[in-house]
């Protein structure tokens, strides 16, 4: 990332404070430091040496929640991502990342089969372990610094479910499916659903095995080397992929699409845009490529928007279009509020990331849904942890699951 650009956006900037009515980590600390304004302001003084890398501007950096909200809003256009990056290159240049972080980043992720092995040892503990129960949430007190109640790791990942395409006789289209870890580790039932509905509607779904993180943790940290060397290995894969032929890239993460949309063009330079142009997530995709039937259930959802589909890529009414058509949806309070999560903030800060999520499950009891979807595994997590929490009669699931399970079978004609 280069400072000179970071410099450029920065001057954009009119101090207006719009930012402040929207960034969910101010409305709930009201600290000045911690919202895009205050943000800017420190990025200004470090490009002009009055003030240096520290702990406490870590601090005020990592805090950020990176949902883009500031940016949406932002009449002057700024680009605070792009400055929020070079803060976090600058923190990762100039003190280092923590030793574990760095070796997870650079050494267990871009390599699948260590990585797997990594999380079923997690697995193995996971079950060992005493720890407390939310519904099928456990806590587990030594890992995420005890911060986190997470759901039974996958038993089987789903890269190892779907080894080898279900070929079709004479597909409509080919796709690509890029997973994501929450969906390969955590959710395989979202992905079982995704290649169902695309199958049924005669659609190959051509899932490569030997793919990785899409790199966002490592974003988030500064990192980008091993960003980079992430995305070019998902790169040279997904493009082998596409040597046969691919109409398009799906994701059933909305942090996985904007990442390998926007961020693989960054860090892979422009000769990734005619891939880059091909992703979509997967409601956008069956909204606009396909046509199919359901048999709705007399059943209430609402809907939860992700701040990275939201506000990062525009997306509002497919995944509304999709649940309408499944169930009787119900429009919640501020639906495209933040509901905490984050993945490493949601860590790192779990009291705040609690604290910015109570405004979201209070929306979800009034609605009096039976079920909240959402478009992203981590939003799942976050939400699934505070719906157990306080032990509502709620389902939480993905888009594509509802459509999984309402889509019309019947044959054709």
């Amino acid at each position: 990332m280069s400072a000179e650009e970071a410099k450029r956006e920065i001057l954009k900037c009119a101090k207006c404070g719009k930012c402040r009515s929207v960034c969910p980590v101010f409305i709930e600390v009201g600290d000045e430091t911690r919202v895009a304004r205050g943000r800017i302001s420190l990025a200004e003084a470090i490009f002009q040496g009055e003030i240096f890398y520290s702990k406490e501007l870590r601090d005020y950096i990592y805090s950020c929640k990176k949902c883009l909200r500031c940016q949406a809003c932002c009449p002057s256009g700024v680009d605070f991502n792009l400055i929020i990056n070079a803060l976090l290159e600058g923190i990762e240049k100039n003190m280092g990342i923590p030793p574990m972080a760095r070796f997870v980043l650079r050494v267990l992720l871009p390599r699948r089969r260590l990585f797997d092995l990594t999380i079923k040892m997690a697995s193995l503990f996971q079950k060992l372990i005493p720890g407390k129960r939310r519904g099928t949430m456990r806590h587990l007190p030594l890992f995420f610094m005890g911060k986190r109640w997470v759901p039974p790791l996958a038993r089987r990942t789903t890269l190892n479910r779907f080894q080898h395409t279900q070929k079709l006789s004479n597909p409509e289209m080919r796709v690509g499916f890029f997973v994501g870890c929450l969906t390969n580790y955590v959710y395989p039932n979202i992905a079982e659903a995704l290649v169902k509905v695309l199958n049924h509607l005669n659609i190959e779904v051509v899932i490569p095995s030997e793919q990785v993180c899409c790199g966002i943790p490592a974003l988030s940290l500064g990192d980008t080397t091993a960003a980079r060397k992430l995305a070019e290995k998902n790169r040279a894969i997904f493009e082998a992929s596409a040597s046969g032929g691919l109409d398009a890239i799906v994701s059933a993460c909305s942090t996985c699409s904007l990442t390998i949309k926007r961020e693989y063009l960054r860090l892979l330079g422009d000769s990734w845009k005619p891939m880059a142009d091909k992703v979509y997530d997967i409601s956008v995709f069956l909204e606009k490529f396909t046509h199919y039937e359901t048999d709705p259930i007399s059943t209430k959802v609402t809907y939860h928007d992700p701040c990275h589909l939201r506000w990062g890529q525009g997306v509002t009414k497919e995944p509304r279009e999709v649940l309408g058509r499944c169930a009787e949806f119900k429009e919640m309070e501020y639906p495209d509020r933040c509901c905490g999560g984050g993945g490493v903030f949601s860590i790192i800060y779990r009291d705040l990331s609690l604290k910015i999520g109570e405004h979201k499950i209070n929306s979800i009891e009034r609605v009096g849904a039976d079920m909240v979807a959402t478009s992203c595994p981590g939003c799942m997590l976050q939400i699934s942890d505070m719906v157990a929490s306080r032990n509502l009669p709620v389902e939480t699931l993905h888009v594509v699951e509802l459509l999984s399970r309402t889509i019309n079978h019947r044959p054709k004609g």
